[in-house]
């Protein structure tokens, strides 16, 4: 009771004017017509402008469920089309459901990545209990990702083209010639792709793609295009391509599982 005579004593020019304020704003209410729908208006705009940015905070809080759910269908998507693409392959023989799969797609999250060291690492929020191993491909809606270098049970650690340890066969898209793409630590955008000799006929803006010839990514995955190119290395061209991933707004990716990897593996290691 104290505490409220001393808050009423502190504050009480303030409250004399707001009991005053809604008494002048009763009133006007109770008075003429004009006034009361003057009263009435600046309440309707008032509330709509209140519930524009309720409306608006609730949308931008939603927005991270939303890419999620996206996520989760773009990879049900992927998944669908792959089952599809092979059960009208001509060539393959189906003998259950499980035999004609050969890529699946885990959507994953980024908790953690390093854009601007000589080599950097993304952590997903997927492991050993998701599925997730050592040496399966990591790609994005942009493109090209990364390979999983290692997994605990909840996560896993890629390495990303944006590492200088990384190494892949991609191929023009324009005349199927394959190099090797590498990064050389300068920039998170650019990479190289090297091992093209001079004879191959190049045009700024190629597209590259995914060989297929590792057991790793399938064929066709973006991996970005040629910003330019020269011949300063003897019989070999220097590219530089732009990468299609820009990894600073990477937050969701898809880990690739490729259920013919181990018997590609075990084939191409096999003394002949």
């Amino acid at each position: 009771m104290r505490t409220l005579l001393r808050f009423i004593q502190r504050y009480s020019t303030l409250l004399l004017f707001l009991l005053l304020e809604i008494l002048a704003i009763a009133w006007m209410v109770s008075g003429t017509d004009y006034q009361r729908s003057k009263i009435v208006a600046l309440n309707r705009q008032l509330s709509g402008i209140l519930y524009s940015w309720v409306d608006g905070a609730r949308e931008y809080l939603s927005m991270r469920e939303v890419n999620r759910e996206l996520v989760r269908e773009n990879t049900e998507l992927r998944n669908l089309l792959e089952t599809y693409e092979r059960l009208t392959d001509s060539a393959t023989v189906i003998i259950a459901a499980g035999d004609s799969m050969h890529f699946h797609y885990v959507p994953a999250r980024v908790v953690h990545n390093s854009v601007y060291k000589q080599y950097n690492y993304i952590t997903l929020d997927r492991g050993k209990k998701h599925g997730v191993f050592r040496n399966m491909g990591v790609i994005s809606d942009m493109g090209l990702v990364g390979i999983i270098l290692g997994s605990s049970n909840n996560f896993s650690t890629v390495i990303p083209v944006i590492n200088r340890d990384f190494r892949l066969s991609v191929k023009i898209k324009s005349n199927n010639y394959a190099g090797i793409l590498q990064w050389d630590g300068a920039t998170p955008l650019y990479a190289q792709l090297t091992e093209i000799p001079f004879h191959v006929e190049l045009s700024v803006g190629d597209t590259l793609l995914t060989s297929g010839f590792s057991a790793i990514f399938p064929a066709g995955i973006h991996v970005g295009h040629i910003e330019s190119f020269s011949l300063d290395r003897g019989n070999f061209y220097d590219i530089r391509v732009r990468l299609a991933t820009d990894y600073q707004r990477l937050f969701h990716v898809n880990v690739v599982r490729n259920y013919r990897q181990q018997e590609q593996l075990d084939l191409e290691t096999r003394p002949q």
